[in-house]
């Protein structure tokens, strides 16, 4: 199972809420989860934006180049140019 960023920080905001540490937490969420990769200081980032009120769960918009999305149309275009 692909562990979305989204689900291991939903996760994280709840294990904040009922009172585990982040080291706890992102034990469980690698327990419950094999290939998820929250780590200790991964949870305590999460945990402290969580305490300042920041409650989204995605990353904020970034600047700089976007990534490829579709490998498809990435793979085409690389073909074309050939």
């Amino acid at each position: 199972m692909d562990v979305s960023k989204e689900l291991d920080r939903g996760c994280l905001l709840y294990d904040l809420k009922v009172g585990l540490s982040a080291a706890a937490s992102s034990r469980r969420i690698c327990q419950a989860f094999e290939d998820s990769d929250v780590n200790e200081r991964t949870a305590r980032h999460w945990f402290q934006k969580f305490r300042s009120d920041e409650l989204s769960l995605c990353d904020k918009a970034r600047t700089g180049r976007p990534h490829a999305s579709d490998e498809e149309a990435l793979q085409a275009a690389i073909e074309e140019d050939s």
